[in-house]
């Protein structure tokens, strides 16, 4: 991508909506007066562009969901543990094991100033189970059965079987918008020729999907206001270009800093960088569908034959933790609490050996090696830990041949599983439950396209050990269900885990920030330095 340095180009940019009243906002951003340095003004910089300000058709983009999470408040949120907690609800119930009621916050309007109604609340989730919204939120939402207005500030949720996962999903997914407005925007609300109304603690005033994003305090905020009054989100795609605007001070920081490039942004003078723990998992899956792979003595060579710490280095440096499960690290600590590795090194382990990987691969049906083509992201730093690989694969008999895609071809390709063998993948989740993850990995349902279970490892009493999982409630019995999934998947080895990789921030020291792995608003947690 061609990098992008705030210009002295001015955009006007158009903000339009549906509702009575006046949402249509237009105004001219200019990149140049970024705000940067002003006490009260936030400008914040991301690599990829905020173009959909919508969770159901913006929710992949880390600008768009920063944007909207600030804009946007659901009925229930998270506190800086992960515990769900309320938020437009003042508080729930739930009658049986697979019903919700919610009683609503009174008062509460949109930054327009229009009620919030339970009808709003209820057609807010309703919206990610319908297909012609075909909403990127759905697969966290297929537990839904139905979503009432059971009063004037009562919404009542039922499920179509007992799930964990569904309230920690609904802190991230169920973000309340106009009914009136939404019903008329199916498929382009929150662009930038729609726009979108939330009752959060700011409010768009301008947004153009090239120049960026402006947010103002909410005024008709119900609940505190926030420190900053403006904040200002604009793109900058190069890494370097980043990191000598944030260096500069043309913009004040950034939530994207690339753990490789550390040492890089430790020294910048009056810039703080921090990095804490990222609920994501890096890992190599191998489709037990293909041929070699098929068989659980190959999957287990391979693993033996993959040198974790370097790949981790090739990858992302040292900003990350080896990862030894499918789990993600902040996962794991919310199921088994801080003594989670004691558990973990009870699980079946494949230590980088190469006389092991040998010795795995003579007990298969393919003892004098193969050939295996893997496709790779060839606009990625993907090739150097994979070549690495290849290398230490080519000494046990394995020849890994490996295919250089665009970016765009790769990851169409993969998300349709088409030509599944070998694969790296590093993804993130929104929540501390393991219910999240184990149905993308281990479950008939991420197996099909454009699911996550590129390892295609599945079995129908798999997908019963997924489903008791959800709808065990935290304890013993469910540490237990959860151990016993990772158990299975460690021994037939589907899955070789690399690194739960960091997240790191970077912010000019005329800010204070208390930002976590569960942070969802973040603008909410930056402050002027001494407010």
């Amino acid at each position: 991508m061609t990098p992008t340095l705030p210009s002295r180009r001015t955009a006007c940019g158009l903000l339009g909506g549906a509702l009575t009243g006046s949402l249509l906002l237009t105004g001219c951003a200019t990149t140049a007066d970024s705000g940067a340095g002003s006490p009260d003004t936030l400008t914040m910089a991301t690599t990829s562009a905020p173009n959909v300000l919508d969770v159901a058709h913006g929710f992949t983009s880390p600008g768009g969901t920063m944007v909207q999470f600030a804009i946007l408040d659901s009925p229930v949120t998270r506190d800086e543990n992960g515990k769900v907690i309320p938020q437009l609800a003042e508080s729930w119930t739930e009658p049986n094991p697979v019903t919700y009621v919610f009683k609503l916050r009174k008062g509460v309007v949109f930054s327009d100033g229009s009620a919030m109604t339970a009808e709003d609340v209820a057609f807010s989730l309703l919206r990610h189970t319908d297909p012609k919204v075909a909403s990127e939120a759905a697969s966290m939402v297929t537990a839904v059965k139905s979503v009432r207005a059971t009063g004037p500030d009562e919404v009542t949720v039922v499920l179509r079987s007992p799930t964990q996962t569904f309230l920690p999903n609904a802190a991230v997914v169920w973000q309340v918008v106009p009914k009136k407005l939404a019903a008329a925007h199916p498929q382009d609300l929150g662009t930038p020729a729609v726009g979108t109304l939330g009752t959060g603690p700011y409010k768009v005033t301008k947004f153009s999907s090239t120049e960026g994003v402006t947010l103002k305090r909410n005024e008709k905020y119900w609940g505190p206001k926030p420190a900053v009054g403006t904040v200002k989100v604009t793109t900058i795609t190069d890494p370097e270009t980043l990191r000598l605007a944030v260096s500069s001070g043309d913009v004040d920081g950034t939530i994207q800093v690339p753990p490789r490039d550390t040492r890089k942004w430790a020294p910048l003078k009056d810039v703080r960088t921090r990095f804490y723990a990222g609920n994501s998992i890096a890992y190599l899956a191998l489709n037990v569908k293909n041929a070699q792979l098929s068989d659980v003595h190959v999957r287990r060579a391979i693993a033996h034959a993959v040198n974790r710490e370097a790949m981790q280095r090739l990858m992302v440096g040292d900003k990350a933790a080896p990862a030894t499960t499918i789990l993600t690290h902040p996962m794991l600590k919310a199921l088994y609490g801080d003594g989670f590795q004691s558990t973990i090194d009870q699980l079946p382990q494949y230590p980088y050996d190469l006389a092991a990987a040998r010795s795995e691969l003579a007990k298969s049906k393919y003892p004098g090696g193969f050939e295996l083509p893997a496709d790779y992201n060839s606009g990625s730093n993907m090739a150097d830990a994979l070549q690495a690989l290849a290398a230490d694969l080519a000494k046990v008999g394995i020849k890994l041949r490996l295919n250089p895609l665009p970016d765009d071809v790769y990851r169409a390709k993969r998300i349709r599983h088409d030509g599944l063998t070998l694969g790296l993948s590093d993804l993130a989740y929104s929540t501390p439950d393991p219910g999240e993850l184990l149905p993308d990995q281990v479950s008939s349902v991420g197996a099909k396209p454009y699911g996550f279970n590129f390892a295609q490892f599945w079995t129908p009493q798999l997908d019963a050990k997924v489903n008791k999982v959800l709808g065990l409630k935290n304890g013993e019995e469910r540490k237990q269900a959860v151990t016993e999934i990772l158990t299975e998947t460690a021994e037939q080895a589907p899955y070789i885990p690399l690194y739960s990789v960091d997240s790191g921030i970077a912010l000019n020291k005329r800010f204070t920030e208390n930002v976590g792995v569960w942070t969802l608003n973040i603008f909410t947690k930056i402050k002027p330095a001494g407010a």
